[in-house]
């Protein structure tokens, strides 16, 4: 899996909370391919593409929660 964070993104700020989402993220599905953190949405690349914008405060969770449902919807 690899993760892209892009400046400036809202949910991770340094390296221990890439690492926290990164284990939470491949605890979900360890097959998927790249989740991309821009400033305005996330980006996951699972079997499917999809595009998530942020809510107000998004957090390691949310993005995880996102994973979880194209996973559990077979996207």
């Amino acid at each position: 899996m690899r993760i892209d964070a892009y400046i400036d993104n809202p949910v991770i700020s340094n390296q221990q909370e890439y690492y926290e989402l990164l284990e939470l993220l491949e605890e979900i599905d360890p097959k998927c391919n790249s989740v991309e953190l821009r400033q305005e949405v996330v980006i996951i690349e699972n079997i499917a593409r999809r595009t998530f914008k942020y809510p107000r405060n998004p957090t390691i969770q949310w993005v995880a929660g996102r994973l979880r449902y194209m996973v559990e919807n077979g996207l």
